[in-house]
């Protein structure tokens, strides 16, 4: 039997989206972002964790959602992709969710034509859908070059 997941559920753009909770090292307020010359749109720049410089990138550009102008309100998850550790911009995080394997569909079923290569997975609970993300494959192997540069 499969065991029941805890997902970290946050917003972009008043979509839910969720994340595994191992994946995510920490949570922090928005703060000031460094930028970095001649990198990728979706790169906002690095920021000091303690000691630590962390690259963060920016999941509405990921996604192609609208532009916001980011404040003290909004959260940066520091979490695990691919063996590195980076943050991530999203709107807010709204809930810590258990999922038990039959609320757990499949996202290789989604309609042609649905860009699915981040999906893992799609939540369902009795208060609407939630898309899982696959952290690892957030980034492309290119993208992931772009912030070892960093």
């Amino acid at each position: 039997m499969s065991e029941i997941k805890q997902y970290v559920i946050f917003s972009l753009d008043e979509e839910m989206y969720g994340i595994e909770i191992l994946k995510i090292k920490e949570v922090v307020s928005y703060q000031k972002i460094t930028p970095i010359p001649n990198t990728k749109g979706f790169v906002r720049g690095i920021i000091n964790l303690r000691g630590v410089i962390v690259p963060v990138f920016d999941l509405r550009e990921k996604f192609n959602l609208p532009q916001t102008t980011y404040n003290r309100f909004y959260i940066i998850i520091v979490m695990e992709i691919s063996g590195r550790v980076m943050g991530v911009i999203v709107d807010e995080i709204s809930d810590v969710m258990e999922l038990f394997p039959e609320e757990v569909q499949d996202a290789s079923n989604l309609p042609p034509g649905i860009r699915a290569e981040y999906i893992k997975a799609i939540g369902k609970k009795e208060d609407g859908l939630t898309i899982l993300l696959d952290v690892d494959r957030l980034m492309s192997l290119e993208e992931l070059e772009i912030l070892d540069g960093t």
